[in-house]
């Protein structure tokens, strides 16, 4: 398998969703073409997942009460679902797996708003989630206008609580990807917590960086065990662009980083 090689495919794929909705019916419907570009990305990710989760999109039902609508969820299938109709669901917070926003495109105060969302979610999972971790993340089908520095200053001002799950993944077109690091990804060692974002410039490789990145998350040892066979061998450190520690006065944006 050559991953670098697939990633350009996804991309292209990915792209032709995109357009294909609006071709036929133009701007009579945006809603429908967004249901279709989240009902797309569901497929991808679902191709990849054993029988045991499921992806769907719908609520995460708490004590506290529900979560705003979330575009796709990756659930545990074995565990009890409160609703379910087709693709739609509603969840306890111990089913979830992974949380994902679907946008078409981002201004920075649609950014804002979806990180903020993200967020609060995010908090929700921390107090009722009996899963380590879930993975959540954002996908947007066309790049931001927003710099890659302000991205990640958004992310640490919105997400910096420590006490709250971190956004895993971000992906912005088919090159703009950002991804969280508990540990240092140039280093082998793994004694001091690093957790930082990264913000990427991948030419046609950020979907299917994005993508893998929830395979991964979910699955890491199979990941790690072949990780040729997820990722191109030569990797993404050289294309890093920005760094952003998630503590707050911790803010470093040179791609040339100690």
């Amino acid at each position: 398998m050559n991953p670098k090689a697939y990633f350009k495919d996804l991309s292209a794929q990915l792209r032709a969703v995109q357009n294909r909705v609006r071709q036929l019916i133009g701007n009579a419907h945006w809603p429908s073409d967004g249901a279709w570009k989240e009902s797309a990305l569901r497929a991808v990710i679902r191709g990849y997942l054993p029988a045991s989760l499921s992806v769907g999109t719908g609520f995460i039902l708490s004590t506290d009460g529900p979560s705003t609508q979330i575009d796709i969820l990756v659930y545990d299938d074995t565990a009890p679902i409160l609703f379910r109709d087709g693709d739609f669901v509603v969840l306890t917070p111990d089913s979830v797996r992974a949380v994902i926003e679907v946008k078409t495109s981002l201004s920075r105060p649609q950014l804002v708003s979806a990180v903020d969302k993200l967020s609060k979610i995010s908090h929700l999972l921390r107090k009722r989630c009996l899963q380590k971790r879930p993975f959540i993340g954002l996908f947007s089908y066309e790049e931001s206008d927003c710099a890659p520095a302000d991205v990640l200053l958004a992310l640490q001002r919105v997400n910096g609580c420590m006490s709250d799950y971190e956004i895993a993944a971000l992906c912005f077109g088919d090159e703009q990807f950002f991804r969280y690091w508990e540990y240092d990804p140039r280093s082998t060692a793994r004694r001091r917590p690093y957790e930082s974002w990264h913000a990427y410039q991948i030419p046609q490789s950020a979907p299917g960086y994005f993508i893998h990145n929830v395979i991964e998350h979910l699955f890491p040892q199979s990941v790690d065990r072949a990780e040729s066979l997820w990722y191109p061998i030569d990797g993404k450190e050289n294309r890093r662009v920005a760094v952003q520690r998630r503590r707050v006065n911790d803010v470093y944006r040179s791609a040339g980083m100690p």
